[in-house]
């Protein structure tokens, strides 16, 4: 074994004894670096394999979709030399992760969806999965009208090689009840997540903290209150769940903000490096809404935030803290609604402000 072999295959057995993070990923991207430095591009295919699904599911998703970019180019110079199977199931990760960042224009975005179409037929899959992303990012691009035209479409056919696991599509089933405005509905479609009859690695983590504010609209308090630690302590060490972490504290915001507090102050210096706007974006906005209820109550708090953080000068300075996450948050909302073509995400942060805040 050349001294290339050895210190690649080093790399790859650390990472893969550590949970996706910070520090696996520099392992890989050391590893995949060693790999082309070499001309090695079987190596540096694998180490992107792992790269993208720490990327997808350990808040690095830009370095994901750039990882699986490469990876495609160099099977279709070479299919043969690729397992299949892997490469297009990855493909559904990547391409839901795209949305999220406003520089991508929704061409792009249409273009990829037509070459996963075209990569799963010749795979020999049917329109499913196609159809279901369809209706993923269209929630995501804040179009629930063609959303629920897709999911009817998703619907009329059988699962697949390529199909999510039940769990998860039942989660996007009811986060688009929600998105709709239909509580009372979503929350009985996911009593299957909530009662534990449906789960994978990635529900009930990502269903939950989206059912609070729903169950406190309803009047169901109690199960709020029971479901939130619980949901919590599932999702609290993973930057995939951004977006989740500010959902408990917004719901906390309402319900009980000082309670909210040790939650922005372990979250928020992650969440400012985190590499996905949208997710950051409603992160900043739940964030901003704690802190406008706390000015607005006269509740006396204090914000411990790290040096490291790039807000902690404004620790003490509540009311600029919250006029600068709104106005980051703001900023990304107004990018993501240009590339859309509507006011959806603009719109939605002002309702999430007044509700919570």
């Amino acid at each position: 074994m050349d001294h290339f072999e050895s210190e690649f295959e080093d790399l790859m057995m650390e990472a893969y004894g550590l949970p996706n993070g910070a520090a696996k990923m520099a392992l890989l991207e050391r590893a995949a670096e060693l790999a082309d430095l070499a001309g090695n591009v079987e190596a540096g295919y694998e180490a992107r394999e792992e790269i993208v699904e720490v990327g997808s599911f350990g808040g690095f998703p830009l370095k994901a979709i750039v990882a699986y970019s490469w990876q495609l180019g160099q099977y279709d110079r070479n299919p043969e030399a690729y397992e299949a199977h892997t490469l297009h199931w990855n493909y559904k990760w990547v391409i839901d992760d795209v949305p999220s960042f406003p520089d991508v224009p929704a061409q792009q975005i249409e273009s990829l969806l037509e070459d996963l179409r075209r990569r799963y037929q010749e795979y020999g899959v049917s329109d499913r999965t196609y159809w279901y992303y369809r209706f993923r990012i269209s929630m995501y691009m804040g179009d629930l009208d063609k959303a629920g035209e897709y999911l009817n479409e998703f619907r009329k056919l059988k699962r697949d090689a390529m199909s999510d696991c039940a769990a998860c599509e039942l989660d996007e089933q009811v986060r688009y009840l929600l998105l709709t405005g239909q509580d009372e509905a979503a929350v009985k479609k996911a009593q299957p997540i909530v009662k534990g009859r449906q789960r994978c690695a990635h529900v009930p983590h990502a269903t939950l903290p989206f059912l609070l504010l729903p169950l406190h609209r309803l009047g169901r308090n109690e199960e709020a209150e029971e479901i939130q630690p619980k949901s919590y302590k599932l999702i609290r060490d993973n930057l995939t769940f951004v977006h989740e972490f500010g959902e408990h504290i917004g719901y906390l915001s309402i319900v009980d903000p000082q309670k909210a507090l040790p939650l922005l102050e372990r979250h928020l210096p992650q969440v400012e490096g985190h590499e996905d706007p949208l997710n950051r974006m409603m992160f900043y906005w739940n964030a901003a809404a704690l802190l406008q209820k706390l000015i607005r109550t006269g509740e006396s708090f204090v914000l411990n935030l790290p040096p490291s953080s790039r807000f902690y000068a404004l620790a003490d300075n509540h009311d600029e803290l919250r006029q600068k996450l709104e106005e980051e948050a703001f900023t990304t909302a107004q990018a993501l609604d240009n590339r859309n073509a509507n006011t959806y995400y603009t719109e939605y942060g002002k309702e999430l402000l007044k509700e919570r805040g």
